[in-house]
């Protein structure tokens, strides 16, 4: 009876030390669309606030790194939607990934519209959870 008790109290201390950190952490790959193809970086982090997340998100076009200004964050279990805001010189533009998360691998699809809402771009992208 002991061995059981003292399993659980360790496994239970062990979970509240090391608490399951989901799908945080950084993660590189690529996009492709009909604008072309480059990297395509995303660094996940649980918010301060319990069940909510930010992101930072990157990507290159053209070998130009483009920074972005990240809009909402939704994590519902292996689902993942993240709008993020860029500006390309004068033109302003948002994307947002749709994809699913699965082990170190995070992958879907992405839309970019204009700052007047017109379609700009869409695609796939895939990344890894860098080492």
């Amino acid at each position: 009876m002991r061995r059981p008790i003292l399993a659980l109290t360790m496994l239970l201390l062990f979970s509240a030390a090391f608490p399951f950190a989901g799908p945080a952490g950084k993660y590189s790959g690529t996009w492709t669309g009909a604008g072309g193809r480059g990297d395509f970086r995303i660094a996940l982090a649980p918010a301060a606030a319990a069940g909510e997340w930010t992101a930072e998100v990157s990507f290159t076009l053209s070998g130009q790194d483009v920074k972005c200004k990240t809009a909402y964050v939704k994590l519902d279990g292996n689902k993942l939607e993240v709008a993020y805001d860029f500006n390309l010189g004068d033109f302003k533009a948002r994307s947002t990934i749709v994809g699913k998360i699965d082990g170190g691998t995070l992958e879907g699809d992405y839309s970019t519209k204009g700052e007047d809402g017109s379609s700009v771009d869409a695609g796939t992208w895939k990344a890894t959870l860098d080492k």
